[in-house]
């Protein structure tokens, strides 16, 4: 049986994101069966959108705020550190690059691992710009670090990284997250922006019904 596809698209650097990672795994695990999943990074923060993190703390903290009130997802005391330092770079491509690494070596658990990136990030204050911060989090997949490093150096990975934020793109998504559903050769948006997980359930179950 061939699958019809979610399309998930996403920024590791997106509070939102990291809020909406517990809705997505659970609509994974509810149509894990019916649909493929495909993570794709969207680089929110790249080209003229890479800057530090002091250029737009004030609005950041605002935001985090917001996320936890609105997704109960907690953000650490080692994160509002790097915060607070603002000097870290913005950047999506290096947490993008690790993302397109696991979805080559290990595709089942691309979403999980999209999630993983962001509680690092977001709740252990890790630095997604630099490749070793990456290597705890790769233990629990059996990935040899090694082998991850000489991958996330290689120009390969970047490129497929930008495939996808071209991909986004031309999907049209200007903000994250965004979900799209792929059937029958339709595209459906279900979700832009942050949705609770029975909205977005209803809106698959409608796009569902109105095929039969």
């Amino acid at each position: 049986m061939i699958k019809d596809t979610i399309y998930y698209v996403y920024d590791p650097l997106c509070s939102w994101c990291y809020g909406f990672s517990p809705v997505m795994k659970k609509l994974k695990n509810s149509y894990d069966n019916e649909f493929n999943f495909e993570v794709i990074s969207g680089g929110m923060q790249s080209g003229d959108r890479k800057q530090p993190v002091s250029v737009i703390r004030d609005y950041l903290k605002g935001a985090y705020k917001n996320v936890t009130e609105r997704t109960g997802v907690e953000f650490g005391d080692k994160f509002m550190k790097v915060l607070d330092d603002g000097t870290r770079i913005l950047d999506s491509i290096p947490p993008s690059i690790a993302l397109s690494i696991i979805k080559e070596l290990k595709p089942e658990e691309t979403l999980n691992f999209a999630a993983i990136i962001q509680e690092a990030i977001y709740y252990d204050g890790m630095d997604w710009n630099l490749v070793e911060a990456y290597f705890p989090y790769l233990e629990k997949y059996n990935i040899d670090p090694d082998e991850f490093m000489k991958k996330f150096e290689d120009p390969f990975y970047k490129e497929k990284t930008l495939e996808d934020f071209k991909l986004a793109s031309n999907f049209g998504v200007t903000g994250f997250p965004t979900v799209i559903l792929k059937k029958d050769d339709k595209y459906y948006l279900l979700a832009q922006g942050f949705v609770p997980f029975e909205q977005l359930n209803a809106s698959v179950e409608q796009i569902l019904k109105s095929q039969n």
